[in-house]
């Protein structure tokens, strides 16, 4: 008889964690969806308090839990606002944590691909920001993005100037042979 109460004891208590366990991911799932539909039907520019209210947000539901499939989503979201708020040693650190922490998730490319933009737009970094296009180039050679990397090396460290010289040239060169072909 001890041993069934024991039993149901430890089932009961087992339900209720559980179900505990799955309220606090649901609220801070429902908290999330809450602010970033505000901060979307916001007419003005956010402040930093809702945006880093977001952010913290975000990081607290992937530290609490981590294997939940929404986490990965919540990251690369927390990358993105952490670049629009130019916080690009954040954003740093969020996207190395994507890079270890989900390695398998669909979103890697993108990942790989922003941690290069960080480097080259907002860490001022161009070696690290050549060395990982590079690196997303050899590893997603066919990737929707592969172009844009290209053209991210192709452009690396040049002013706006020397960038719309280039345009002009390339310009130039192209109508001279479409006017010898004709």
């Amino acid at each position: 008889m001890k041993r069934q109460l024991l039993l149901a004891s430890a089932a009961i208590l087992s339900f209720f964690l559980i179900t505990s366990c799955a309220s606090e991911r649901d609220k801070a799932a429902r908290e999330i969806a809450a602010l970033e539909k505000q901060l979307i039907e916001q007419t003005t520019q956010p402040g930093a308090d809702k945006l880093n209210a977001l952010m913290d947000l975000y990081t607290g539901f992937i530290d609490n839990n981590p294997k939940d499939t929404a986490s990965p989503q919540y990251l690369y979201k927390a990358i993105n606002l952490a670049m629009g708020m130019n916080n690009g040693e954040k954003a740093m650190e969020l996207a190395d944590r994507y890079l270890n922490e989900y390695s398998n998730s669909p979103k890697l490319p993108e990942a790989i691909f922003l941690k290069a933009y960080i480097y080259e737009n907002q860490l001022s970094n161009l070696g690290m920001a050549q060395k990982t296009y590079r690196d997303f180039l050899t590893r997603f050679p066919d990737h929707e993005l592969a172009d844009d990397a290209e053209a991210a090396l192709l452009y690396l460290g040049k002013s706006p100037e020397e960038m719309v010289r280039e345009f002009e040239k390339q310009a130039a060169e192209q109508a001279a042979a479409a006017g010898k072909t004709e």
